[in-house]
């Protein structure tokens, strides 16, 4: 072998021995790489002390998380507090002097007020109706049976609703913003019963529409009271458009029957507003089949009620018999509004 061959060969192995290296250097490092110890990911840090504010009257903060607990001081609406975890329906709370539990519905944070100011612009921009208190009912401050408290509604108050949230009505709270409160509890007013604002070139049929009419004619007993009788030479006609004497009517043998109905009309604006429910009206049908009467008994805002109405007035029965024939009786009609995608 010449010296040239030897020479190629030493660095032909030395190359190869360089690379054996470099190959052992690299899976070493991959291997520590791999299989290092690893830490846990760290948790997301929470808001250390969220703030809220006392929305009732007054909150009483308890050592324990119960009503039976000691009372620790009592803190007058608009109070802050820095609020902890929750144990059940309390959560912990401290104020400069003292600290211990309130109940959850008694204090709104600050992130949920951020939240309700926020809705506040659009949904109190809606044109309102007015509605009544059917019983007392909760203040709330968003459409759950939970949410923070702002108050107490007593029976017979009257309100402005200017939307609908699944069961709540939205109305104006105290503090100028948004609150709610339990439809269920609420009488809407229609602005006139006998004439409903309604306007059917801007509406459409309807098409998911529930109808149910209560079997048989209503208890004559709750009827309202006859009419005086007329003085001697007077024509004996009651007024147009009077309710007829059920009191006096016989019971009848066989209740009237729906022969031919007009849908109501979806308004717009109850379509918007996402409003929908049951209408509930006491209809009093004459002895020639049609609908002298259409009263709502338990409205929905938005012009839901006067459609409901509206079309039940154009319904057209055949009428209960009594012994002697044809006689008016009174049924109660729901009528179920429901929006589908």
């Amino acid at each position: 072998m010449n010296e040239r061959s030897v020479r190629r060969f030493r660095i032909s192995r030395r190359a190869v021995l360089i690379g054996s290296i470099t190959t052992l250097a690299f899976c070493l490092f991959a291997a520590v790489w791999l299989f290092r110890p690893r830490s846990a990911p760290a948790a997301p840090r929470r808001a250390e002390n969220p703030l809220a504010t006392v929305t009732v009257e007054e909150a009483e903060l308890k050592a324990e998380p119960n009503s039976r607990s000691r009372s620790i001081a009592s803190l007058p609406r608009g109070t802050r507090v820095a609020v902890g975890d929750e144990a059940g329906l309390w959560v912990q709370a401290r104020t400069k002097d003292a600290s211990g539990f309130l109940p959850a519905a008694s204090i709104e944070r600050d992130s949920d007020r951020e939240t309700r100011s926020r809705r506040a612009g659009t949904i109190l921009s809606f044109a309102p109706v007015s509605a009544v208190l059917l019983e007392d009912a909760d203040l709330l401050l968003a459409p759950f049976p939970m949410a923070p408290r702002a108050g107490r509604l007593e029976k017979g108050t009257t309100i402005r609703i200017h939307s609908v949230d699944h069961a709540y009505y939205a109305l104006r709270g105290p503090d100028g913003g948004l609150a709610f409160v339990d439809s269920a509890k609420v009488d809407v007013i229609p602005p006139d019963p006998q004439r409903p604002v309604i306007e059917p070139a801007k509406e459409r049929a309807l098409k998911d529409l529930a109808v149910t009419e209560l079997i048989g004619p209503l208890p004559l007993a709750s009827a309202e009271a006859p009419p005086p009788t007329p003085a001697a030479g007077s024509s004996g006609a009651a007024p147009a458009g009077a309710r007829p004497d059920l009191r006096s009517a016989e019971e009848p043998l066989e209740p009237a029957a729906l022969l031919s109905r007009v849908d109501p009309i979806y308004p717009d604006a109850a379509r918007r507003a996402g409003a929908q429910g049951t209408v509930v009206l006491e209809v009093v049908i004459g002895a020639d089949g049609r609908v002298v009467r259409a009263d709502v008994l338990k409205g929905l805002p938005f012009g839901l009620a006067e459609a409901a109405a509206d079309a039940v007035r154009r319904w057209q029965y055949r009428p209960a018999r009594g012994r002697a024939g044809p006689i008016a009786s009174r049924k109660e009609v729901r009528i179920e509004f429901r929006l589908r995608s």
